[in-house]
């Protein structure tokens, strides 16, 4: 489909026109594109069937062509279409009408912003709490029907890479006209049509019209007592497809505008890849365990007080005609400041015993992160895509641990502690390349994907430990002491090729036959010095300490599936064969050992679609994949940086092997605003890596992973949505997840099967009958159930409850009122861990200057200075309850100014409908 967007009046093309395609029955949307300079467009693989094209241009009027295509008509060229200058428009008429809250366009859920109230100045995030079937946890991860998601677009471009948080806390709610929730096929599956299995949960905002053709944004400074500062600012600048973003954010509140976890992942695993003391991280995030029970809710992390600088930037655009562009970088600093008090019970095939902790740590972790990506289109028929992306980390890590070891009648066994320090420097390279072909045959196709990535890391690192060992008569019998330092590196080289082919047989069905071979060499060394008394120097090689491992992982696959699309149902079949090999060796103690391991798999897999209506729909999923052991699973070198709880790798471990089901329901009513949602997971795993313990006389416990059979899970979600219709403006959501665990741990040559249940039944429900006042509520309910075969006197069953209220009133003048109520339960706990927790939040703004740009707030945290931050977790050999030093009571002074003219507007407007008479 083809054609020139020409001014007939003034004889010359109209260069960037958005060209939309839309169904002619329900004007739902198929494809578009942007003119180039001469006013020429083009759309190709358009199926069959009738249609309206839609050209749209800021200084001329909307342009509507009716077409069809079919076997007989496959080239639509409608040559010049004249496009007619806005001047002759002659005066409007406004109609209102409400647009539904919730509706589906395709398998894409959209929710109609507008619909959805929020406090002036509130981001993204914010927007999200509100809409049905998703949920924003306390730290910021987005679930949508059950699942998290893992990517979130900006009129269906990347923003700042694969943060979603980026996204959902730098961008301002009042930018937002729609969110639509899909699954994102990866780049090579939308080319091929079939869904690899790299699929993602992903949002798109799309932004109001006034968004995406200027500049808007938002900056704001605030101090507060405490000495307690926040500042942040965002500037979005859009004009068709060039869009360009800049964040800014410094506060020590723990407020968090980007994930953090990648930074603790890479610092994590680079202290304890090369295994060994100096790394330990003890942060402790307890961002979303699903076997925790509930905690007290603090800004976001509720174990740290956290100190954050971050900036980036963010560039997309159209390069040339062929060539689009997306770039972002961003910097981050990130340094949070953790106080712990951990009680745990460890269980023994015939007793117990008890450790006790007291921890402080304070990290600093520095990241760079660049991201590029090259989309040209070569012809109608070729295409390549090339995406490098590099990142530099640099951490500093300490901690201080007491701890203490006492038997089931409470008598001391031994007692101690480590002071730990890190510093480690890396970076990771990666680079995907996508080329794809299409032929003149609709359905046949052709592509490659390569992606490399190299990544290397430096360190080094010091423990410092005494440890004091006890007889049951409370006589001490020995002391050890540790004093040494350690130097690592690390390094990885991997690589990937996936050649997919497609085939067009019958008359709707597709057959793909796939290939890919992948391989990854990862190396450590480690070298560990203890304190030499006699020169005062870390000069005398630990050799047990001590390690230089290689691993290298490679798989072969071949692959071939079936999919067969029909008007009310899809499906697909296939299945692939796997080649995997492990080699690895280890130069530990002086001597080599090497190990060799080869499996050989069967991964099938299968997919099942049915629409009973275009608002409802069923989608049933079966999958296979493999897990292989990490290098830190595998190196048989001791790691004492806490003395007491020494970890062991063990190079006899296979690769895990996985069966997945997942079962999905998605069902809307935009007419009456109702929906459904159901979404239900078993993965059953065999030869799941678990945890070996065993624990000497003295109260030292040693872990070794091994593998075992007979591990699965079960995961559930339901929310149903719907209005009060006797309350106006009223809608009630009924949630309810479960969550059951079937693991299994060993401890001194016994097996303990662990079984874990929770359910978590919740109730929100939302008002806005009053024009200028909403408000929210919501319970939810969690029960855990924890039962040990090993020791069933010692099963945990423990209860959480929260109530939160949310309560936003626009007064006179311009100000604007705004409080939140949460109160927590926890019982059922250990001795000093069963509480209480009332958290009062309240503010009080103002807006004022021309368009109401400027808004000035006093707002308190923790009115009731009682906030702190408890868990509890029971899903291994041990109960574990943790109390947290989190934020407290502060007062926050703040200005924000509006860069738009549009102001500090409250979400909510209705999604009203414009009819212009001409």
């Amino acid at each position: 489909v083809k054609g020139v967007a020409f001014d007939t009046l003034s004889r010359q093309p109209v260069a960037g026109v958005t060209v939309t395609m839309l169904k002619k029955k329900d004007s739902s949307l198929v494809s578009f594109t942007i003119a180039d300079n001469q006013g020429r467009f083009e759309l190709t693989n358009v199926s069959n069937g009738e249609y309206r094209l839609l050209l749209t241009h800021v200084n001329y009027h909307n342009s509507n062509k009716y077409f069809s295509v079919d076997d007989n008509n496959r080239i639509i060229d409608f040559g010049q279409l004249p496009m007619s200058d806005k001047y002759k428009t002659l005066g409007e008429i406004v109609v209102n009408a409400e647009a539904p809250p919730i509706t589906m366009v395709d398998d894409t859920l959209q929710y109609n912003a507008g619909s959805f109230k929020v406090q002036p100045n509130a981001n993204v995030e914010e927007l999200l709490k509100k809409l049905p079937g998703v949920k924003v946890e306390k730290d910021g991860t987005v679930k949508a029907q059950g699942q998290t998601v893992n990517r979130v677009l900006v009129d269906g471009k990347e923003f700042f890479g694969n943060d979603p948080k980026i996204a959902t806390r730098n961008l301002p709610a009042d930018a937002v006209d729609k969110v639509q929730v899909f699954d994102r096929l990866s780049d090579q599956a939308q080319l091929t049509g079939f869904d690899d299995g790299n699929s993602q949960k992903a949002i798109n905002l799309k932004l109001k019209k006034d968004k995406n053709k200027g500049l808007f944004g938002k900056v704001s400074a605030g101090v507060g007592t405490n000495e307690r500062y926040e500042g942040r600012f965002n500037v979005n600048s859009f004009k068709g497809a060039r869009q360009m973003s800049a964040i800014g954010m410094a506060n020590n509140v723990n407020a968090e505008g980007f994930s953090f976890m990648d930074i603790l992942n890479f610092t994590g695993e680079l202290s304890r890849m090369q295994q060994g003391g100096g790394g330990n991280i003890n942060i402790n995030i307890s961002a979303d365990d699903p076997n925790a029970g509930m905690m007290g809710i603090g800004s976001n992390n509720n174990s740290a007080i956290n100190t954050t600088h971050a900036g980036g930037i963010n560039y997309n655009d159209v390069m040339g005609k062929r060539t689009y562009l997306t770039s972002n970088y961003f910097y981050n600093r990130f340094n949070p400041i953790a106080e712990s008090n951990i009680r745990r019970q460890y269980f023994l095939p015939d007793s117990s015993y008890f450790y006790n902790q007291k921890a402080e740590s304070n990290n600093t972790n520095n990241s760079h992160r660049l991201n590029l990506s090259l989309d040209y289109q070569i012809d109608s028929l070729h295409s390549l895509k090339i995406s490098p992306s590099l990142s530099y980390q640099d951490t500093k890590n300490s901690s201080f641990n007491n701890y203490s070891t006492l038997g089931e009648d409470q008598r001391l066994s031994n007692e101690g502690f480590s002071n730990n320090y890190s510093a480690n420097k890396g970076f990771n390279f990666r680079n995907d390349l996508l080329f794809h072909k299409k032929f003149n045959r609709k359905g046949r196709t052709f592509s490659v994907s390569i992606q490399n990535s190299i990544n290397e890391s430096d360190g080094n690192g010091s423990l410092q430990s005494i440890n004091r060992f006890y007889t049951s008569s409370g006589t001490l019998i020995r002391t050890d002491s540790i004093k040494q330092v350690n130097n690592t590196k690390g390094g990885l080289n991997s690589y990937n090729i996936r050649t997919v082919y497609t085939e067009p047989f019958l008359k709707r069905s597709l057959i793909e036959l796939s290939a890919s071979k992948s391989n990854s060499l990862s190396a450590s060394e480690r070298r560990t010095f203890d304190y030499n008394y006699n020169n005062g120097k870390f000069d005398e090689l630990n050799e047990q300490l001590s390690n230089d491992y290689e691993n290298t992982y490679g798989y072969t696959n071949a692959g071939l599936r079936i999919r067969t699309q029909k008007k009310k149902y899809n499906w697909a079949v296939g299945t692939a064969w796997q080649l995997a090999e492990l080699d690895g060796k280890i130069l530990n103690n002086g001597k080599d050992s090497v190990i060799g391991k080869q499996f050989r798999n069967i991964l099938p897999n299968a997919r099942f679609q049915y629409h009973f209506t275009r608002f409802k729909n069923i989608n049933f999923t079966y999958s296979t994949f493999t897990n292989q052991p990490t290098i830190t699973q595998l190196q048989p070198v001791p790691d004492i940086s806490n003395p007491l709880n020494i970890r062991l790798g063990n190079p006899d471990l296979i690769q895990e092997y996985n069966h997945s089901l997942q079962l999905n329901y998605v069902g809307v009513n935009p007419f009456k605003n109702r929906s459904l949602f159901a979404l239900f997971t078993f993965t059953q795993t065999q030869n799941k890596i678990v945890n070996y313990d065993s624990v000497t006389a003295l109260g030292v416990k040693f872990t070794r992973p091994v593998n075992a059979d007979g591990v699965y899970n079960l995961f559930g979600n339901i929310e149903w949505g719907f209005p009060i219709r006797f309350i106006k403006a009223t809608s009630l959501n009924i949630a309810a997840n479960i969550r059951y665990n079937n693991s299994k741990q060993f401890i001194n040559g016994s097996e303990n099967n662990i079984r874990d249940l929770r359910l978590s039944p919740e109730l929100r429900l939302q008002v806005n009958a009053i024009e200028k006042i909403d408000m929210s509520f919501s319970a939810m309910i969690t029960h855990n159930s924890t039962k040990y075969t090993l020791q069933s006197a010692l099963n945990a069953n423990y209860f959480s409850q929260q109530y939160e209220t949310d309560f936003n009133w626009q007064l006179p003048a311009n100000f604007f009122f705004h409080t939140d109520f949460a109160y927590i339960i926890n019982n059922r706990r250990a001795a000093g861990f069963n509480t209480k927790i009332p958290l009062w939040n309240a503010s009080v703004a103002k807006q004022f200057l021309k368009y109401n740009r400027g808004e000035i707030k006093l707002r308190v945290y923790d009115l009731l200075n009682q906030n702190i931050g408890v868990v509890r977790t029971s899903n291994n050999n041990y109960i574990e309850d943790a109390r947290y030093t989190i934020l407290r009571r502060y007062f926050m002074l703040a200005f924000t100014y509006s860069l738009s003219k549009a102001g500090l507007n409250a979400g909510g407007n209705g999604g009203g409908i414009r009819i212009i008479q001409r």
